[in-house]
């Protein structure tokens, strides 16, 4: 589980906060406590920043998210895709995921250019002041370099990145979003990578795609290289014991089976900003909106599967995590369906 920064969360509220909505409700519709927001400095994962993305465009009907001046209704991503289903390569299809923008939205054009070894993905908003925290100018490359990774089965190495925006104060973030030479105040928001990935074949069955689409943009959240990160390891480990109830060894054995110390493993999560204690919860919460909303199993049966001698802990927990208790988040899922 990678994390992201509080701004990717607040800045995409804007588009739906502008349309007078209680735009606050959604974070606890999908397991955000609202608390979180007194705290800049929190991160949170990107399974919830990829439910509440995908909220934000069900309840606005607009793939853009508010942020143009015509929505882009949704479904035009999941019509894109079946049109590149049969294409043959990288190039193919950028050009045809081009021409299929081109035909239903004017409020953002694609470009791709070839300059000797480079390719150029160029992205152009019609009125980017309606993008005034630059949302979907960072949000439209990370969908396009994350997808083309995807189909070709390989992260794409970007040369550089350009915004045309100043350096903003999550400039860290980015450059963990674009591993890469991030340009500021450009004329153009462009991604730029060898030309040699454009006849890169594509990879994916019709079915690998079907299920992508019925999990974006949850995909697209994955920052490349982070199923790699100590984090994740952590996690693979955990699940490995038993896939379908927590069960947390003490960090002096992780650290053990990691062939590290326990020091070290303290200074290492410390260093990516988290620590046991956070994995252990963001597990925890994960696995626990999976088994009330998905299987719609008893607040007495999840408690135990995630690890808490008694429910009336794990609601408490739960009500920290969300800002709702377990009850009244399902009753909420239910609504929404």
């Amino acid at each position: 589980m990678a994390t992201i920064c509080l701004h990717h969360v607040t800045s995409s509220l804007g588009g739906i906060a502008d349309t007078g909505q209680k735009h606050l409700s959604l974070l606890t519709q999908v397991g955000i406590n609202p608390a979180i927001l007194a705290s800049p400095e929190q991160r949170v994962h990107t399974e919830q920043v990829a439910r509440l993305y995908k909220r934000v465009q069900l309840t606005l009907d607009d793939e853009f998210m508010g942020f143009t001046r015509n929505r882009c209704k949704v479904g035009v991503f999941a019509m894109m895709c079946q049109l590149i289903s049969q294409r043959k390569t990288l190039r193919e299809l950028l050009e045809t995921a081009i021409h299929c923008y081109a035909l239903v939205t004017e409020d953002v054009t694609f470009v791709l250019e070839q300059q000797q070894d480079e390719a150029i993905l160029s992205f152009e908003l019609a009125q980017p002041k309606l993008d005034h925290q630059h949302f979907l100018t960072e949000f439209l490359p990370v969908t396009w370099h994350r997808f083309a990774s995807w189909y070709i089965g390989e992260p794409i190495r970007l040369g550089e990145t350009h915004f045309v925006f100043p350096p903003p104060a999550h400039r860290n973030e980015l450059q963990i979003m674009f591993p890469g030479k991030l340009v500021f105040n450009s004329d153009r928001n462009r991604l730029i990578f060898s030309n040699h990935y454009l006849n890169q074949p594509l990879l994916r069955s019709h079915q690998e795609l079907t299920s992508y689409l019925e999990n974006y943009p949850a995909d697209i959240m994955t920052i490349p290289g982070s199923d790699s990160t100590l984090e994740a390891q952590i996690e693979r480990l955990i699940l490995q014991r038993n896939p379908q109830r927590l069960q947390f060894p003490s960090i002096g054995s992780l650290a053990a089976e990691l062939n590290i110390s326990t020091q070290t493993l303290h200074r290492r999560l410390k260093s990516s900003g988290t620590s046991y204690q956070e994995i252990k919860d963001n597990m925890r919460r994960e696995m626990a909106i999976k088994k009330l909303v998905e299987e719609e199993l008893s607040v007495f049966e999840v408690s135990e599967i995630v690890g808490y001698s008694e429910p009336r802990s794990f609601t408490r927990a739960f009500k920290q995590w969300t800002g709702l208790s377990p009850r009244s988040y399902c009753q909420n899922q239910r609504r929404l369906r």
